[in-house]
């Protein structure tokens, strides 16, 4: 049962906290880290706009990366914070390579694409990725004692 709340709710939740931090981690830089606060109010609705196009683009983009990493993750076990940071690093590097023709971009785009994979995958794994294959682990233990606490068959009748 905890397994499937896992994977109907902490998971989805944990992909939709990764897209909103990682559109952070995009419009930041640009934005600066004090805007005044004295701007047109047109200002902040754009911004706010901006930012949720931002993270429907990225979602809309890591979606099935995303996807098949979860999927092998949940199945192997693997909550280590080191492979989800190298599978963002990863796919930041592919988006770049894919979306410029092989042609790396300036040196402020590059950065931000690659804070903001790394921003997607600590995100994830502070949600929904150290817990990793935790729970059919425990199941598959569980199986395992109860195997184990099994009463041989002993015949009484010799």
């Amino acid at each position: 049962m905890i397994l499937v709340l896992r994977l109907v709710f902490l998971i989805p939740l944990g992909f939709v906290a990764a897209c909103l931090g990682a559109a952070f981690a995009l419009i930041g830089p640009f934005v600066g880290p004090f805007p005044p606060l004295d701007q047109d109010p047109l200002y902040w609705f754009e911004l706010a706009w901006a930012f949720g196009i931002q993270a429907v683009q990225i979602g809309s983009v890591a979606f099935l990366p995303w996807a098949c990493f979860m999927i092998a993750t949940e199945f192997l076990g693997l909550g280590s914070i080191l492979i989800h940071a190298a599978a963002g690093l990863l796919g930041a590097f592919a988006y770049l390579r894919l979306s410029y023709d092989g042609a790396m971009p300036d040196g402020g785009v590059r950065t931000a694409v690659i804070a903001a994979g790394l921003v997607f995958a600590l995100v994830y794994w502070l949600v929904a990725g150290r817990g990793a294959g935790r729970e059919r682990s425990r199941q598959r233990e569980g199986v395992r004692r109860i195997e184990t606490a099994k009463p041989e068959n002993t015949d009484a009748k010799t």
